[in-house]
Formats: C-alpha cells, structure tokens, sequence
C-alpha cells in the first residue's frame, strides 16, 4: 500500500498566491489536474508521495512546507522566474542563502551602515538598453590577462569582486547543492547582494556567473540564474550584456575566424580559455553574432549526456593555498566583513550581531578588515 499524505489546504493556497501563479500553472509543473489541485486547496486531502514533491517542487518550497500550519513565503520570490513563469527549483539550502542575503540587507538598511556608499546604479537601466548597461559592466569589469594575452578567469574574479565591493556591491560565494549558478538580491535603495554557487562551475563559469548578476544589479532585477533558463527576457539580455563585455565583437570574431575549422569543442576551449568566459557562453557568443548560426547546437551534440562533477577548493587571497583566512575572503569577500569590524569599533553594533550575519569569529572578521585597507581603500 502506497503512502499517503495529506497537505494543509489553507497553506498550499497561500503558498501558491504568494508564487503569484494560478492553478492551471501549478497544475500543469506538479503534473496532476487542475481540479485535483483545487481539492487539495478546499478540503484535507490524501496524496501519494509523489504529487507532494511535485506540488512542493512546482511551487520551490521545501516539501515540508505543505503540512506547516504556518509558512511565511518571502515576497519577493516570485521574482525568482523561469521562461514560462514557473519559480525556479530551489532546495531548501538554496532558499536559506537566499534568506541570508535578505536579512544582511535588511540589516545593513540601518541607519549604523548609512555613511557607507551604496552602489549608485542600481536600478540604473531597463531591459534593451544594451549599450547603456555595456558601458556600466566594462567599468566595473577587471580582466587580468596572463602573458599570452588571454583572460585568466580566477584572478579577474577577484579583482573583478573588488572592484563592485568598491562600488558598494556585496558579493558572497558559497558551495550549495543546487543546480542554479547565482542570484542577485537588488531592493531599491539598498546594498545589492550578488551571490555565487561555487558548486560544480569552473572559474571561466563563476565568472561569467559574476557578470551576469552585476547586469541583475543594473537592473535591479532580483533573480535565480540557472544555465537552463536561456529564453527568459531579462536572463537573455543579462547573458547578452555580460558576453559583449568579456567577448567584444571585434576581438571575439577574429579569434573565431581562427578556430572555424577545428571542431566545435576544440574551438569553444580555445576561445574559452582566451576570453575567461565559460564554454556555454563561447559557444552562444558564436551562433549569437551570426558567424555559424548552427554552432551552438552542434556543439551541444557533442557534449557527454553526463558531465562529471567538478569540486574546486576555495580560492584564497594567498597564493599558498585556500585554507582558513583567505578561504572565509572568497566566501564574503572584503566589503561586509570591513563593514561589520567598523560599525562594532563604533558600538554601533554588537559582536554577536556580526557573528550572526556572518557565523565568523571576531577574531576572523578582524583579519578581513585589516586586509580590506588595502584591497578597498576604505
């Protein structure tokens, strides 16, 4: 006999109006009819197993949630889209980084934190505004080329995340079993909050990630980015921007006219490797400006219907390794830790506040500051 399970109706509601999506949506991602969906909102309900993790993973909450007598459903999630207007999939891992970054804004809104700039562009520029936004990423962007020219991804991510902390842009990266790359975490008038997935991308790949978010903070479009999602209008334009900057026309179609007659995973790694950029967005750039309009697909083709999984260690500050200080700098970088340290030698705030918004000593939160003088002239 098959388990059976009963949702609260009354949460499964409120969880799908705070989605904004309508029972046809929801129905139709969860594969079951709309009319077994509306049962399951009016009256307790039996399901098997899986319509709950289908209901719960069509509306990206933890499928614990549906049995909750209370669930708060942060507002700003709907804001978390895919192409049809589905929420993207997040596990519950995800979805508290996501709580963390909102709570780190919402802390630094107070008014301890107001001598401190915050990112003037935010919400700068709209959607098609593409040399608008072009102009602002190249002047944020930092490309660090090794001595054959080409870009060298990890340490132009670095200097890169510099340079927006400069501008008053938080970065945090984090290892999460997700499958998305990135989100961005842009309310009006506040620090906007670029988070990186470490998991499973290589350097050219957390870059473009990078790039990709800062365009999320131009807009200031709060958002999850997932490589699959390549059809939705604002994650479009945010890989267009980011791929004119680290991949401008000129330079990008002479390094091609190059390659042309390799095959296409040995072109897309050459052309990855010279512009720091990851091998997906190489390889769209190519079908993108018209220089073999079916060469994204043919190099999908030859792609393993598997990849294997990467693990990087942490990227450290230090060139002796990622381990301890320079492992908790490429997690929260300079700016917060920098700010934290000096709102607590005010007595601003307390120690155990800063500890809270980042699980850091303040000892450790310490250390960063004190390198932060240099990096952030602050």
């Amino acid at each position: 006999m098959s388990l059976k399970l009963t949702p609260r109706p009354s949460t499964v509601k409120s969880i799908r109006r705070a989605r904004q999506l309508s029972i046809e949506a929801v129905s139709s991602e969860a594969n079951i009819a709309p009319d077994v969906l509306t049962e399951i909102e009016t009256n307790p309900t039996d399901v098997t197993k899986r319509v709950a993790f289908s209901l719960a993973s069509a509306m990206a909450v933890p499928v614990q949630f549906l049995f909750a007598a209370e669930v708060s459903i942060d507002a700003s999630m709907p804001d978390f889209r895919t192409t049809n207007n589905r929420p993207a999939i997040l596990t519950s891992a995800g979805l508290t980084r996501i709580a963390r970054a909102r709570s780190i804004v919402a802390y630094l809104a107070d008014q301890t934190f107001d001598d401190w700039n915050k990112f003037a562009n935010t919400h700068s520029i709209t959607v098609n505004q593409q040399a608008a936004a072009q102009k602002l990423l190249q002047s944020l962007y930092v490309p660090i080329r090794r001595a054959d020219g080409s870009v060298d991804p990890t340490l132009t991510f670095r200097e890169t995340r510099v340079s927006l902390e400069r501008e008053g842009i938080i970065v945090l990266c984090d290892r999460v079993a997700d499958p998305f790359r990135g989100f961005c975490y842009a309310p009006p008038g506040e620090f906007p909050i670029i988070f990186v997935n470490t998991t499973g991308q290589r350097p050219a790949t957390k870059l473009f990630t990078l790039m990709h978010e800062v365009v999320h903070v131009l807009l200031g479009k709060t958002g999850v980015s997932d490589p699959a999602i390549i059809n939705n209008q604002v994650e479009r334009f945010c890989n267009s921007v980011t791929a004119s900057v680290m991949m401008p026309e000129d330079q990008f179609s002479q390094a091609y006219s190059r390659v042309a007659s390799r095959d296409p995973r040995t072109a897309v790694d050459i052309l990855s490797r010279r512009f720091g950029a990851s091998k997906q967005a190489s390889a769209l750039r190519v079908s993108d400006l018209g220089l073999n309009k079916g060469f994204y697909a043919a190099w999908s083709a030859t792609l393993p219907s598997k990849v294997p999984t990467i693990e990087e260690e942490d990227e450290g500050e230090e060139s002796s390794g990622g381990g301890g200080i320079s492992s908790q700098i490429a997690r929260f970088g300079y700016l917060l830790p920098n700010m934290l340290i000096a709102a607590v030698d005010k007595r601003a705030i307390s120690q155990f506040d800063a500890y809270r918004l980042t699980n850091l000593k303040p000892s450790t939160i310490k250390q960063i500051a004190s390198r932060a003088v240099g990096r952030l002239g602050q």
